[in-house]
C-alpha cells in the first residue's frame, strides 16, 4: 500500500476513535494530516472508502496482537485474559458511538466487521473452547457452536453506546464483567481455580 495512503487511514483512525465516524468531516481530517482536501479525494473515492480503510486497519492490527496473544499463552484461560487486555487497550479512549454509526451510516465498513467476526473471531472462539476442554479448564458439556456464536455477539455489547452509554457506565470495567461472566460461565471447577488467580493478580495491579 502506498505509505501516504497508509499514514492517512492511520492519522484518520485517531480522529474516528476520539470522535465517531459521523461528526468528522473531510475538511476535520485533512487540517491535521498536513494535506488538502483534494489530496484526499485522489487517494480516496469518497469518505466512506476512508472509514472502510481505518476498520480494515483497525481489524487486522487486533488480528494480529490476537495471534500474538495467543500464540504467547500457556493454556486457554491465559488466551482470553490477554485478550481482555487487549480490549482494555482498545475501549479506553474510544468513542462507542463509532459502532452504531457504522451500523447505520457505513455499510460496507459494517459488512467487512461481520465477516471479520464471522471468519477470524468464530475460529478464535471455537479453536480456544476447543483447547480450553482438552485442557481440563472448561467444562466438558459446552456446546461449542452455540457458546462460539453466545460470545462472537457478547463481545460486541460493549460497543452498543444504547445499552450501556459511554456518560453513565465505566465502558472497561463493563468489558471486564462481561468477560468474568462468559470465563466463569464456560470453566470447570479447575480452570475456576486458574481464572480466579489471574483475577486477582489483575486487581492488584
Amino acid at each position: 500500500m502506498n505509505d501516504h495512503r497508509q499514514n492517512i487511514i492511520v492519522a484518520a483512525f485517531d480522529q474516528f476513535r476520539q470522535y465517531g465516524f459521523k461528526s468528522v468531516t473531510m475538511d476535520d481530517l485533512a487540517r491535521p494530516i498536513g494535506v488538502s482536501k483534494k489530496t484526499l479525494y485522489e487517494l480516496f473515492r469518497d469518505k466512506d472508502e476512508l472509514v472502510l480503510e481505518t476498520v480494515k486497519y483497525m481489524l487486522h492490527e487486533n488480528q494480529m496482537q490476537t495471534e500474538a496473544a495467543f500464540n504467547a499463552s500457556q493454556n486457554a484461560v491465559e488466551q482470553i485474559i490477554k485478550i481482555l487486555q487487549l480490549m482494555e487497550c482498545m475501549v479506553r479512549g474510544l468513542n462507542m458511538v463509532c459502532y452504531m454509526e457504522m451500523q447505520k451510516f457505513y455499510p460496507s465498513a459494517y459488512k467487512f466487521l461481520q465477516m471479520h467476526k464471522q471468519e477470524f473471531l468464530y475460529k478464535c472462539v471455537s479453536e480456544n473452547l476447543k483447547q480450553g476442554i482438552s485442557e481440563g479448564l472448561y467444562r466438558e458439556d459446552i456446546d461449542i457452536e452455540i457458546i462460539t456464536r453466545f460470545r462472537m455477539e457478547s463481545a460486541l455489547i460493549v460497543f452498543q453506546n444504547n445499552i450501556f452509554p459511554q456518560d453513565q457506565y465505566d465502558i472497561v470495567k463493563v468489558n471486564v464483567q462481561i468477560f468474568a461472566n462468559y470465563m466463569y460461565g464456560i470453566a470447570s471447577i479447575k480452570g475456576h481455580k486458574l481464572i480466579t488467580k489471574h483475577f486477582d493478580e489483575i486487581n492488584k495491579k
